[in-house]
């Protein structure tokens, strides 16, 4: 069947997709895997479907929910679960052999016996190791009890360390991910005024993603008040709240091509920031500039240590600075200079990473917070950004003035 292309999976070449199988199938003959069972379904709060694992190797995501069958010998299956999607699916999918239907462990269990790996071991693969999504306990009770033959293993982290390095096709799409997120910014900035909503801002932003054939994961807005600030992170559901002169206005704005996404921290002012704004803008931009400078192939977390701390703390400020691999829906790692976070210390960091790297920073109280970074990616001498939008300087995030 014809391939027809759409605006939520550009398709990569056959070679890429090749690679991406031969180097799947090589880790599991290492790791004794006979079968892979990977599931997807919709995720975050956005116009990208999300289903990170799935999408990997089928270019396209079910609605609800759905299982790439992936052997390592023989083809794959695409598994999804509303049979009426499923034409729309073979259009659109690199898998060739598409099935449908409400039993999706059945489905499962009946490839797998196609494949003669009825007795072999199976593994795994959640939605995405980052939110803790695996696969519904439903589906693996029912998988475990029809395939009692086989050994059945979690291998989602295993699985999405295998894709963290970004080919040189991928990072084009990052590329162009990013451009797409860089001009969402720029008419976002050119709106922020007096009198406009927080919600009118994010449908702009929306809008200049989707006209470019774009999509986002999310897109966080938020503002407050800096004379009587209640702020550190903006509002993951925006409101209708109206911007007004005196304001702080942070943003976490994300646009994706192919499900590859730039993401852009930012804040900024409508009309002159305050003088304890503006200090601790100044301090999240050089906490910024320091983990773009300390970022190198081959350093683990633990290294970074330093550079995350940076100096918000010896200004009498919480520093909250991170590096984080899960909104460009890789996953690993997760370092965060506050250690109640989960982190990644001993995580070693290699060329083709892609990463969110943030310098922010809040009061002690925890009334007002600034926040800076971007998307990058890590050389093989050290670290790279995807975007051009100002966000590390004060004057060009000075609106309405």
């Amino acid at each position: 069947m014809e391939r027809i292309t759409n605006d939520w999976w550009p398709k990569f070449s056959q070679d890429e997709y090749q690679r991406r199988y031969d180097t799947l199938r090589k880790a599991m003959a290492e790791k004794g895997l006979d079968c892979l069972a990977i599931y997807g379904a919709p995720l975050f709060f956005g116009t990208d479907p999300g289903a990170p694992n799935l999408a990997y190797l089928a270019a396209y995501a079910p609605a609800v929910h759905g299982y790439v069958i992936f052997p390592r010998e023989g083809e794959p299956t695409l598994a999804i679960y509303v049979a009426g999607h499923a034409a729309n699916a073979r259009e659109i999918t690199v898998i060739a052999d598409v099935r449908a239907g409400a039993d999706l462990p059945g489905i499962i269990r009946d490839r797998v016996r196609e494949l003669g790996c009825e007795h072999g071991r199976i593994g795994i693969v959640g939605n995405f190791a980052w939110a803790n999504t695996s696969v519904p306990l439903e589906h693996y009770q029912s998988l475990t009890a029809s395939l009692s033959g086989a050994k059945f293993e979690i291998v989602t982290a295993w699985y999405e360390e295998l894709r963290l390095a970004k080919s040189a096709e991928e990072i084009q799409f990052m590329e162009a991910g990013a451009a797409i997120c860089d001009r969402a910014f720029a008419a976002f900035r050119q709106m922020a005024a007096p009198g406009v909503t927080n919600v009118a801002l994010h449908n702009e932003a929306l809008r200049v993603v989707h006209a470019q054939g774009g999509r986002i994961s999310f897109g966080h807005v938020g503002s407050t008040s800096m004379r009587e600030p209640n702020m550190t992170y903006p509002s993951f559901y925006p409101t209708n709240r109206v911007l007004q002169r005196g304001d702080a206005l942070m943003t976490e704005l994300t646009g994706g091509y192919g499900g590859y996404f730039g993401k852009l921290y930012t804040t900024s002012f409508i009309g002159p920031p305050t003088p304890e704004y503006k200090v601790m803008f100044e301090l999240a931009a050089e906490s910024y500039h320091q983990l773009m400078a300390a970022i190198k192939p081959g350093l683990c977390g633990k290294d970074l240590a330093p550079a995350l701390a940076g100096k918000a703390a010896a200004a009498g400020y919480k520093p909250l600075s991170f590096i984080s691999g899960w909104s460009t829906v890789n996953s690993r790692p997760v370092l965060f200079s506050r250690r109640v976070e989960a982190a990644d210390w001993e995580f070693e960091l290699k060329p083709g990473y892609c990463l969110n790297v943030a310098g922010w920073v809040v009061d002690q109280n925890e009334r007002m917070g600034v926040w800076i970074g971007d998307t990058v990616t890590v050389t093989d001498s050290g670290v790279r950004s995807f975007h051009r939008s100002p966000v590390d300087r004060l004057a060009d995030n000075i609106l309405a003035d």
